[in-house]
């Protein structure tokens, strides 16, 4: 947009004095805190998009006008830049139309002058490139536009996209044009759970009856035939497979019969000498890796005979002391851990008694509201969350009585028609 003249440009330093005064009653007073990792923000718009970024004198620093090079701006999607959960959306005089999304860890965007009330709800999680709303010139605007910021532990901050800084750093920087890589949701990050390859999508792993521990490779949505790559886990309690190093494979855990937790490291399609990082572990019901902090390296979770769900941080290939994170999860038959809403940081699913699968979205190392997205899993014998779909966000694969591998795509924070990816899985103890 150009320079405004001298009366809209009042107006909308008064715009941006409501809008940071909006910020504050939407993030809450309190003490200042050590915002979390930043998420992997991606531009607010459709995957190749170009819009141009600028800001004026009054504007504010760090705030972002936003505008299509391609044509006209008004009634054009306005994606999430990152998964979350809605903060806030309404109606102010100034801002018009907006949301505000919580990504956690301190870290929120706000999405001004909507064409109409957003999309989404207030207490509503959404995924990374969902769309929200689209653009408008409501409120006190002199064309359609985003006003886009974001905050970090109250106060503005610079904006990047795709891992690039905006260069909006004040009132004086000039314009420039980016492009969108907010693409199918994507958030540029994995957690890996069961990708033992390390080529983005996630592989089943599984051991037998006799205690192999087999690797089948996901050869696009379909499995490749097996590759055995261990043997004597036939008294393990708990197995599972996720990217503890932080080198981008997964790796191997599990808690043998005396409860010690083991590491056993990815070196290449194959595991090296395992490590002890843990014990004590005998009693727990539920024991998962995820990259629960969103930091690139796996942590674990359990569930412990109280059904209280801890949170243990790798601090580098050692666990630190463990945070609760939940607790009531003793009935429930399947526990798991991933990236389902595919903003970086690892989710917890669980499968209750009743057979509902729930979704509880990661909101900065503790977990909202949950919410339903299944029915019927009380057969089933195994539930896993991993991104089989390499498309950045955690679908879920299950075993059912029948000993017949379902696949169920994520399809932005729900699961579409299951597809059948394998059989003969019935006598398997573990699936991941």
């Amino acid at each position: 947009m150009g320079v405004p003249p001298l009366t809209s440009r009042v107006k909308r330093t008064l715009s941006a004095l409501f809008v940071a005064l909006l910020a504050v009653l939407a993030v809450g007073a309190g003490p200042a805190r050590a915002a979390g990792p930043m998420p992997y923000f991606q531009l607010p718009f459709p995957c190749g998009e170009t819009w141009r970024l600028a800001t004026y004198s009054g504007h504010g620093a760090y705030a972002i006008d936003m505008t299509f090079t391609g044509g006209g701006s008004n009634n054009r999607p306005i994606l999430a830049a990152a998964g979350g959960v809605v903060a806030e959306t309404g109606f102010g005089s100034r801002s018009g139309n907006y949301a505000i999304i919580d990504h956690g860890g301190g870290w929120f965007t706000h999405y001004y002058h909507m064409i109409s009330a957003p999309s989404v709800g207030r207490g509503q999680g959404v995924g990374q490139g969902q769309e929200i709303g689209r653009v408008g010139s409501t409120g006190n605007s002199t064309g359609p536009h985003l006003h886009y910021e974001v905050w970090r532990d109250g106060g503005r901050t610079q904006a990047y996209f795709n891992g690039v800084a905006s260069g909006i750093t004040s009132e004086g920087s000039p314009a420039r044009n980016v492009t969108s890589a907010n693409c199918g949701g994507s958030s540029g990050r994995h957690d890996h759970v069961s990708d033992f390859s390390g080529d983005g999508a996630a592989d089943v792993l599984g051991v037998d009856a006799a205690g192999l521990l087999w690797y089948y490779p996901n050869n696009g949505l379909a499995l490749s035939p097996r590759v055995q790559i261990g043997n004597g886990w036939a008294t393990f309690k708990h197995v599972m497979a996720a990217d503890f190093s932080g080198d981008g494979a997964a790796d191997v855990l599990g808690v043998d019969a005396a409860g010690l937790l083991w590491y056993y490291p990815n070196n290449g399609l194959a595991l090296s000498p395992r490590v002890q990082i843990g014990n004590g572990w005998a009693t727990f019901k539920h024991v998962m890796a995820a990259d629960f902090s969103g930091d690139g390296a796996a942590d674990v979770l359990g569930v412990d005979a109280a059904g209280l769900l801890w949170y243990y941080p790798n601090n580098g290939l050692a666990l630190s002391a463990r945070v609760q994170i939940g607790n009531g999860w003793a009935p429930f038959t399947h526990v798991v851990a991933a990236d389902f809403s595919g903003d970086g940081a690892a989710d917890v699913l669980g499968v209750d008694a009743a057979g509902l699968l729930w979704y509880y979205p990661n909101n900065g190392l503790a977990l909202s509201a949950r919410v339903q997205i299944g029915n019927g899993w009380a057969p089933f014998t195994h539930v896993n969350a991993v991104d089989f779909s390499g498309d950045g966000s955690a679908d879920v694969l299950g075993v059912d009585a029948a000993g017949l591998l379902w696949y169920y795509p994520n399809n932005g924070l729900a699961l579409s028609a299951r597809v059948q990816i394998g059989n003969g899985w019935a006598p398997f103890k573990h699936v991941m």
